[in-house]
């Protein structure tokens, strides 16, 4: 049997963690980074999650726009050490927490024409607000990020936890949203505009109080002022930008990366995985598997569910109240027979997925563990499951 994920591990660049909000997707992500170091690989895992809860689970209190190596030490600590060579970590483990707003300025830095022109788009109102405001910025500077590590070449591999999102879709469309809206007939308008009105335009707005005493009542004449300055000076970096939006886009067809979704039993959860394993094939996009999380067995065969009361009565010691007893051996039965019902739509949620998406995707189905995954052994024992994991279906099945 091959280990599909282990092989995807090493044999790719750089894994896109994918999926609706609330599947795991951080956990996953983290868990696949600390596996592959421990494996001996150079690993950055990269996530845009506000909640911190990656930082936390890797022994960190907090992460910024820079990579902070995890120390070895952790690892040791944690009963599950790094792989060494004559007593040298062979692998590493560097976190990163994506800073939209800095990304987005190092983004009008590198693209401006001058430092006067980047200089006066980071001091704009309407800048500040949209920097971490504008639909598709997260999402688009994730890639960006993402982008620019990959130039670099520092790591074997990079996990990237993509944002929460309601839509998984929206992170694909992201370089092609930013992008419209800088060539947008709006702005291009807006632009049109503010070139014909000349030194004649702005000024006359900024000097006439009656004029800006009027635009108050509507839109407020300062936004207005703000907005077309920002339009006017964004749009001077709209071939830059749209060369990079382009090299970005390309990562999402790059043969070293591929694309994790992640999914849980939940069928709308299912739905949304399924449209966006479609939506990457479509797109001739590299798909690596899909990840359900938190599938849950039945722990009692239903043979042994008729008799289970009867079972725990037996079992239990000799008591004094056999009333209370009975009691206890009816609940244990009851959530026995509701926890079946549970496994049971978990297991025909599963089937609808797998005839969803055909032969020719690889599944693999994980089962809800007992405890929490919340520190570096929790993360490496978790990792460890998915990296080994037996495929439901598809071409590794």
């Amino acid at each position: 049997m091959t280990l599909f994920l282990q092989d995807l591990l090493t044999s790719k660049k750089t894994l896109i963690v994918v999926g609706p909000g609330g599947v795991g997707k951080t956990t996953t992500s983290a868990a696949l980074a600390v596996h592959a170091a421990r494996s001996g690989l150079k690993v950055l895992v990269l996530t845009v999650d506000p909640a911190r809860r990656l930082a936390n689970s890797l022994g960190l209190t907090e992460l910024g726009n820079d990579e902070v190596e995890i120390d070895p030490l952790l690892f040791e600590e944690a009963g599950v050490p790094l792989r060494s060579i004559e007593g040298i970590p062979a692998g590493r483990l560097y976190g990163m927490m994506l800073d939209v707003k800095s990304t987005f300025d190092e983004l009008i830095h590198r693209h401006a024409p001058s430092r006067a022109v980047a200089e006066k788009i980071l001091a704009n109102p309407f800048y500040v607000q949209a920097s971490s405001a504008l639909a598709g910025s997260q999402e688009y500077m994730a890639m960006e990020k993402l982008y620019e590590i990959r130039q670099q070449g520092k790591y074997d591999l990079v996990v990237l936890d993509t944002p929460p999102t309601s839509n998984a879709l929206d992170f694909l469309s992201a370089p092609d949203r930013l992008e419209d809206f800088m060539g947008s007939p709006t702005a291009k308008l807006m632009v049109q505009g503010a070139k014909v009105a000349g030194r004649f335009g702005l000024g006359f707005l900024k000097i006439n109080a009656l004029v800006v005493r009027g635009l108050n009542r509507f839109i407020g004449a300062d936004m207005l002022l703000n907005l077309l300055d920002f339009v006017q000076s964004f749009h001077e970096m709209y071939a830059g930008f749209k060369e990079r939006a382009s090299r970005v886009r390309e990562i999402f067809r790059a043969p070293d990366v591929a694309f994790i979704i992640v999914t849980s039993t939940d069928a709308a959860a299912i739905d949304e995985a399924t449209f966006f394993r479609t939506r990457l094939v479509d797109a001739q996009m590299p798909l690596g598997c899909v990840i359900v999380n938190r599938v849950r067995h039945p722990y009692v065969t239903p043979e042994a569910l008729d008799g289970l009361r009867e079972a725990v009565i037996a079992a239990a010691p000799p008591a004094g109240d056999s009333s209370a007893l009975t009691r206890v051996a009816e609940a244990a039965e009851e959530a026995a027979r509701a926890w079946s019902v549970i496994a049971e739509q978990d297991a025909l949620n599963l089937e609808d997925l797998a005839m969803a998406i055909g032969d020719e995707t690889v599944v693999l189905p994980i089962p809800l563990f007992s405890r929490d995954i919340h520190d570096i052994q929790s993360l490496a024992r978790y990792g460890r499951f998915i990296a080994t994991a037996i495929p439901l279906k598809g071409p590794a099945a």
